[in-house]
């Protein structure tokens, strides 16, 4: 994918699901990340163990910033790399488990990191994303959404999404689905299910300021194609 390093703007998000903590793949995935020469990272499924202990020492050595939630070494979790100062990390909800909604405030921006769980799990998880939008304070949530829209982020195949009204929900309090804006009537899709069935699960959706500067969103499948990862990652730049 030529725009990922070709592109030049102000301010780049990427964002990866390592699969597990990415520990069989993770020297490769380390530099996948920085090749994206990203100024926010956000990384789903990290794993606070040693793999994830590695990633950080390296993403510290590269002159990043780290935030997670912590927790259990086994669980998936959410890691947030800044090159800007963080200047403070929290739990979108209390309620929930942080592994799952974790957002940093960076400058004057907020991101929360998504790694939904899935099927009826998620339900209570979008419910807090739908409540923080309509709050508002956040600029951008970003990561795997384990949802799309029925209609063209899943193969006519592939099982429908539970909660396929949820984005729409989300863009209708405010945000931009940033990949769909970029992509009218398209389809391309982020993860493949056991049967080859493709669905579009990883998101970027933005406040319309942020919205209205963005230059670039686009998938690189390179990771998943070549078998670093089950996803693509997916890479927002603005301008």
């Amino acid at each position: 994918m030529s725009t990922v390093n070709d592109s030049v703007a102000q301010q780049r998000v990427a964002t990866l699901n390592i699969r597990h903590g990415g520990k069989r793949h993770s020297a490769a995935l380390t530099s996948r990340l920085l090749r994206y020469d990203a100024d926010v990272l956000v990384v789903t499924e990290f794993r606070a163990n040693d793999a994830g202990a590695s990633l950080m020492s390296r993403l510290g050595s590269e002159g990043y910033e780290t935030s997670h939630p912590g927790g259990d070494p086994g669980r998936n979790a959410i890691l947030v790399a800044s090159r800007a100062p963080i200047v403070r990390s929290w739990a979108l909800d209390d309620t929930l488990d942080a592994e799952r909604l974790w957002c940093v405030e960076i400058g004057t921006d907020v991101f929360c990191g998504v790694l939904f769980p899935n099927k009826e799990l998620k339900q209570p998880y979008w419910s807090a994303v739908i409540d923080a939008a309509r709050r508002g304070g956040v600029d951008l949530f970003i990561g795997d959404f384990n949802t799309g829209n029925n209609a063209l982020d899943k193969d006519p195949k592939g099982i429908p999404f539970i909660n396929a009204d949820m984005p729409r929900r989300l863009v209708d309090s405010g945000y931009v689905d940033l990949w769909r804006s970029k992509h009218q009537g398209i389809r391309e899709y982020s993860w493949y299910s056991n049967r080859n069935n493709g669905f579009r699960i990883d998101h970027a959706f933005a406040v319309s300021p942020l919205a209205d500067r963005t230059t670039m969103c686009e998938f690189d499948h390179e990771p998943r194609l070549l078998g670093e990862t089950d996803h693509s990652a997916l890479v927002c730049s603005f301008g």
